[in-house]
C-alpha cells in the first residue's frame, strides 16, 4: 500500500517538472500594463515580463533617441548618457504623469502613455542600431 503511494508521489513529482511555466506571466494581463524603470541596474522593462532594455548602450547610437527627444522636449546630454536618459523618465515635462517609487528601493513603475511609449521606441531603436550592425 505504502509503496504504491510512493509510486503515485514519485511520478506525480516527475510529471509536475514537465510543466510549461516561462508563459505564465505574460498571460497576466496586468503583467505589461506599466514600464519598470530601476535606477541603480539602469533598466526599462515592459512591466513584470522579461522586454527590458539596458539604458547602458545609449551612448553607442544617441541619435536613435530623436523621438524621446522630441516628445520630451530635450536632449539626452552627457557626459553620463544613461543617467539622463533616466533623470527625463522620472520628470517628465509639464508633470505629465507621475513616476510610482515602490518601496524604499529603485524601482519606479511608469504609466504608458505617449512620452513613456516614445522612450521605449527610442530604446528599441538603439538596441536594434547596437545589434543588427
Amino acid at each position: 500500500m505504502y509503496r504504491l503511494l510512493g509510486l503515485a508521489l514519485a511520478s506525480t513529482l516527475l510529471l509536475t517538472g514537465c510543466i510549461k511555466t516561462e508563459g505564465l506571466l505574460q498571460r497576466d494581463p496586468t503583467a505589461n500594463q506599466y514600464y519598470k524603470l530601476d535606477t541603480q541596474a539602469l533598466r526599462l522593462c515592459r512591466g513584470e515580463t522579461t522586454r527590458c532594455h539596458n539604458l547602458a548602450f545609449i551612448p553607442a547610437a544617441r541619435d536613435q533617441l530623436r523621438e524621446m527627444e522630441a516628445q520630451y522636449g530635450q536632449r539626452v546630454a552627457g557626459p553620463n548618457y544613461p543617467v539622463n536618459f533616466a533623470r527625463m523618465l522620472l520628470n517628465p515635462p509639464q508633470n505629465s504623469y507621475t513616476p510610482e517609487r515602490i518601496g524604499e528601493g529603485r524601482i519606479y513603475h511608469l504609466p504608458i502613455n505617449e512620452y513613456t511609449d516614445a522612450a521605449w521606441s527610442s530604446l528599441e531603436a538603439v538596441h536594434r542600431a547596437y545589434y543588427d550592425k
